[in-house]
């Protein structure tokens, strides 16, 4: 027979398909079992994360042109619209890259748990950690520098049917306590180095703020680096991973038009043409394997 999830042919007398580890005879989604979408908040989330990472490379960008100012005000000592200019350029970076940054928090949030919560409908799923975890793990402190890693990797596993977690896994959370640990050093090392900085009158004083904001434009490209890494790293598996649970929702879907109030019935278990047979003599049973079909007041969720 072949697997109801991925089509593979599957041997009846195995316990489970050697593509997806679907239960053989086991339907795609179990009976009443509630989905939720994921790639339209994957692609919201995606698009935060990015934002995040470009914005985090304007304010490296900001620090190198404040360089510039200095060395131009240098010679005009124009110190009030120097000090006023490269304030401002660096509060809005920093604004920018705060705001897309608590966005992407809570769209990765909301997409870990939608994309955890759908692995109790798979039969086969066996994720280690409950969808409680999927929030309470990136809020938790100290618990957030492992959780979300676990979290993710479970659904990484599920969805993509991987029997290991996929490098991608490891090479996002890396870059990311990477990241965090160096963007806190770094802004900590920069701010001590301003405050000691003269305000600006002579060549002297100019030239220690040219100084400070090359030092601080190569300080802050190291995590800069890392965050980008680890955003690009995280699209791609928001993306796959999104697409395989939709594609895997889809096709436990009805084929004909959804009318509204009509509810989508849960795949049946190949025993149900017999069991059926049984209680109605006379009546022929179906054949093949059966999918979700569009029944009125029937088991599952109104759409």
């Amino acid at each position: 027979m072949r697997c109801h999830t991925c089509d593979t042919e599957t041997d009846a007398r195995t316990r489970e398909c050697p593509t997806c580890r679907t239960p053989v005879g086991s339907p795609t989604l179990y009976p009443g079992a509630r989905v939720r979408p994921v790639r339209g908040v994957g692609r919201a989330a995606s698009a935060a994360v990015a934002a995040t990472a470009a914005f985090l490379l304007l304010t490296v960008a900001v620090q190198a042109v404040n360089a510039l100012l200095a060395e131009r005000a240098a010679d005009s000592r124009d110190t009030e619209t120097f000090l006023l200019t490269a304030g401002v350029l660096e509060l809005s970076a920093a604004l920018l890259y705060q705001v897309a940054f608590l966005v992407a928090i809570v769209l990765v949030i909301i997409w870990t748990w939608r994309a955890r919560t759908n692995l109790d409908a798979f039969p086969g799923a066996g994720p280690t950690n409950s969808d409680g975890w999927a929030i309470a793990g990136w809020l938790v402190p100290f618990v957030n520098f492992v959780m979300p890693h676990r979290v993710v990797a479970s659904i990484a596993r599920e969805s993509l049917w991987r029997l290991s977690t996929p490098v991608l896994v490891h090479v996002w959370w890396g870059s990311w306590l990477v990241f965090l640990f160096a963007e806190r050093f770094s802004a900590r090392s920069s701010a001590a180095e301003y405050e000691a900085l003269p305000y600006p009158q002579t060549s002297t004083d100019f030239q220690a703020y040219v100084d400070h904001y090359l030092t601080a434009t190569g300080e802050y490209l190291v995590p800069a680096v890392f965050c980008a890494v680890a955003g690009g790293s995280l699209i791609v598996l928001i993306q796959s991973i999104s697409a395989a649970q939709t594609a895997r929702i889809a096709r436990s879907m009805p084929t004909g038009p959804i009318l509204p109030g009509m509810t989508i019935a849960a795949t049946a278990d190949p025993a149900a043409p017999d069991q059926a047979a049984a209680a109605a003599p006379g009546s022929p049973p179906s054949v093949g394997p059966a999918r979700a079909s569009a029944v009125p007041d029937g088991p599952g969720g109104t759409i």
